[in-house]
């Protein structure tokens, strides 16, 4: 792929600094009572206002990660009170949300992180238990956070990374290069078993190959930053006429199974994490600048919700999704009952998604790690422009 002159990475640099000051402006607003914790999701309500509803310690991890990286790139600095002593009394993470925890915590230099990898090493039968359908994205958290905990030398790291990461790769299509939602392992429920190990969705990319490339930095291992080459490649390929990235893959075919809702965290950060993750790690920081402002020039083109605004500059949000159906008729996927059974004939019969983008609604509701992973994006994209490695 060509890499972009000067005056596209201008282009490129210009939107990430316009979401990075936007995810700076709206953040403190989605703590609870002003903290220590962040709320699951924020919901446009009357005269500017936010409804903040429940509360989540993953989504309060990612901020972390998002906000220690944009500082680190010179950024602003963000106060986020008392957040990082709340993260360490998180009651029953799973092993996924440890490796968050632990990247937080590395990416602070917070010296729990020492406490919170031996509370991982003493979990490690449940990564590797045989009936533990592990999904694709959380192996992919853990990951992250042991290659995180491997760089900044902690003990254990090194073997534990390693064969998390062979189980990972169970998951990775030979020929496609491609992420299912998870392993198989035996069930009574034949849908979902198709479902997980046939489809894999663009978080079930994104994760992984971020955590694949940073295993590769941190251990010199060429064939981890292989592996994560192979699903950027694929998914560049799969990029949609207007910058899109697609919600949800036929892992054998390499089509997309159901393309909408489009995502805009995809798009302003997930889908740049990706691609700058296997940039940075393989030494070619210009790799994919293409695709990242494809990415992010969907802002402008947004063909399936012209007349309607994603980006509320003002109130710091940027609305979660474009979905194809009316939001008021779905449920927490962004799926009405129509779209809920093509999800399920593309598992069955595994049918690909050829429709024309009709104009789609815009789901008003925004989630405290889509700004933390805005901020993280941001922050690797200066580190490429300063061609930093790893």
């Amino acid at each position: 792929m060509t890499p972009l002159a000067a005056q596209g990475l201008d282009a490129v640099t210009g939107w990430f600094e316009r979401f990075a000051a936007i995810a700076t402006r709206g953040l403190p607003r989605m703590q609870i009572d002003a903290g220590p914790w962040f709320c699951h999701r924020a919901l446009q309500a009357d005269a500017g206002q936010l409804r903040l509803e429940g509360r989540s310690e993953r989504y309060t991890a990612m901020v972390l990660i998002g906000a220690a990286a944009w500082q680190q790139s010179g950024g602003t600095r963000l106060e986020l009170g008392a957040s990082g002593d709340a993260l360490a009394t998180w009651r029953q993470p799973s092993p996924g949300d440890l490796g968050l925890m632990l990247w937080a915590q590395t990416e602070r230099g917070d010296a729990r992180a020492e406490a919170t990898a031996r509370l991982l090493l003493q979990r490690r039968a449940e990564v590797f238990d045989a009936r533990a359908d592990f999904p694709s994205m959380e192996m992919g958290f853990l990951l992250r956070g042991l290659a995180a905990g491997l760089a900044a030398g902690l003990p254990g790291m090194a073997e534990f990374a390693g064969e998390t990461a062979e189980v990972l790769l169970d998951n990775q299509h030979r020929d496609s290069g491609l992420f299912s939602f998870a392993r198989r392992v035996r069930r009574k429920d034949f849908l979902r078993t198709r479902r997980d190990t046939r489809l894999g969705s663009f978080a079930s990319q994104v994760y992984p190959t971020m955590a694949l490339s940073a295993l590769a930095t941190a251990s010199g291992e060429a064939r981890w930053l292989q592996a994560a080459e192979r699903c950027a490649d694929r998914i560049v390929s799969l990029q949609g006429p207007t910058g899109q990235w697609w919600w949800i893959y036929q892992q054998a075919k390499a089509t997309p199974a159901l393309r909408y809702p489009v995502y805009s965290v995809h798009q302003d950060a997930m889908g740049p994490m990706l691609l700058l993750a296997v940039a940075l790690a393989s030494r070619r920081p210009r790799r994919y600048d293409a695709a990242v402002r494809a990415s992010l020039d969907w802002f402008d083109a947004r063909g399936e919700c012209r007349g309607s605004e994603l980006i509320d500059t003002a109130g710091g949000m940027v609305w979660r999704a474009v979905q194809h159906d009316n939001p008021t008729t779905t449920g927490l996927l962004g799926l009405g009952k129509r779209e809920l059974q093509r999800l399920g004939r593309a598992a069955w019969f595994g049918t690909s998604d050829r429709r024309e983008l009709a104009p789609g609604f815009v789901c008003n509701e925004c989630r405290p790690y889509h700004l933390g992973w805005i901020l993280l994006a941001a922050a690797m994209w200066r580190q490429s422009l300063a061609g930093a490695h790893g």
